[in-house]
């Protein structure tokens, strides 16, 4: 861990329990901290806890500091507007509607802006798709993004919601454990229609989606920030139940794991053990969504264990991500309900217009794609 990230955990921890900031220590800019902070989107509770230490208001790096979350701020308000609108106008058409991790997560932090969001997330049932889809698109949101577990609406400026029919993809080794979610929805008071997990069952999504960024690319401090504020919100969780089921998920070492090094930073201010080390390590160095790269190169080392030929790993990589199955391709492109022979040319399609919108991301994924299936295991 650098001393930028240690000094910055110190920071977010008095910020946590109310105690005296520890000054910036010698060797350490403003610039630094900055940046740190943006990579793992935790710029505003960073500003918030340094600004009675500032005395030059008017650094430069400081004003763009406080440009930042004043944007992230209206950002913030922007987004809870909206997923309260998005709320009432699904359910009033009869939608049940069940708004998961940082939509509800956010408003759990000291500060409504302490917590950032990509995206709203949201979670319907399979027959309610294409109604959900008709209210959002009168809402002024564009479709973007459709794969097999949701769909993407971007609202300019802000605005970026997901809209899942499931909580994990098919491929997903958990999947399975999620299929029937809904048994394990309570109804939220006032409203028939609206639907928060159960404590537990919360709690529990919160590591899968975790344990998925840790071993796709990497999470950020973030992310273990989170475990924190779960903690104060659900102090009395079922701990029998947890245990069966994080074992039965798998996810019962790395939870351990997360849980100390939640308390190390964020609590107790104690050393790290030694066995957390990559642990802490690895988020410190990743970022809030981690690495394209890292991401990369861990899902060509999957597939290089099963397929030894690089050409036959390169292929297994590269084809499902073009070649999308149909009914995903339906709901991004609804013609091919009448005419699914169509379906090659919007592969084609799909993939030029990925060329097109995005073309350094683009290029830059397939070099990476490249470089790794090249590799022999």
């Amino acid at each position: 861990m650098t001393n930028t990230a240690e000094y910055i955990i110190s920071l977010i921890r008095a910020l946590m329990q109310e105690q005296t900031v520890p000054p910036i220590p010698e060797g350490i800019s403003l610039q630094e901290l900055f940046v740190f902070s943006g990579k793992h989107s935790i710029e505003a509770p960073v500003f918030r806890a340094l600004c009675p230490l500032i005395t030059n208001p008017d650094d430069p790096v400081w004003q763009q500091w406080e440009n930042r979350v004043n944007l992230l701020l209206a950002q913030s308000i922007v987004q809870l507007q909206e997923r309260d609108d998005i709320i009432r106008k699904l359910t009033a058409a009869g939608i049940d509607v069940m708004p998961v991790k940082g939509c509800w997560l956010k408003e759990q932090y000291p500060d409504i802006n302490d917590r950032q969001m990509s995206d709203l997330d949201m979670l319907i049932h399979p027959a309610d798709a294409a109604a959900a889809e008709d209210i959002i698109l009168r809402m002024g949101y564009r479709k973007d993004e459709v794969l097999s577990h949701h769909t993407l609406y971007l609202k300019p400026p802000y605005m970026a919601l997901e809209l899942h029919t499931a909580l994990l993809p098919d491929m997903d080794e958990h999947e399975g454990y999620y299929r029937n979610i809904w048994e394990k929805a309570l109804p939220v008071d006032g409203n028939p229609r609206l639907y928060r997990l159960s404590p537990e069952a919360e709690y529990l999504f919160y590591l899968v989606h975790l344990s998925k960024h840790l071993s796709d690319g990497g999470s950020g401090l973030r992310s273990i920030l989170d475990n924190t504020i779960y903690a104060r919100c659900f102090p009395n969780l079922d701990a029998d139940y947890l245990e069966r089921e994080l074992k039965t998920l798998g996810l019962w070492d790395l939870t351990q794991q997360v849980q100390e090094l939640s308390r190390c930073w964020f609590e107790t201010g104690a050393p790290i053990p030694e066995g957390l080390q990559p642990l802490a390590q690895a988020v410190c160095a990743s970022g809030t969504y981690g690495s394209m790269t890292v991401r990369t190169r861990q899902r060509m080392d999957r597939l290089r264990e099963t397929y030894h030929n690089p050409l036959i790993c390169l292929l297994a990589y590269c084809i499902p991500r073009f070649f999308r199955p149909l009914p995903e391709m339906r709901r991004q492109y609804p013609i091919l309900n009448k005419l699914p022979f169509l379906l090659p040319v919007f592969w084609f399609v799909r993939i030029l217009s990925r060329m097109l919108l995005n073309k350094h991301a683009f290029w830059q994924k397939c070099r990476l794609v490249f470089r790794e299936g090249g590799k022999h295991g």
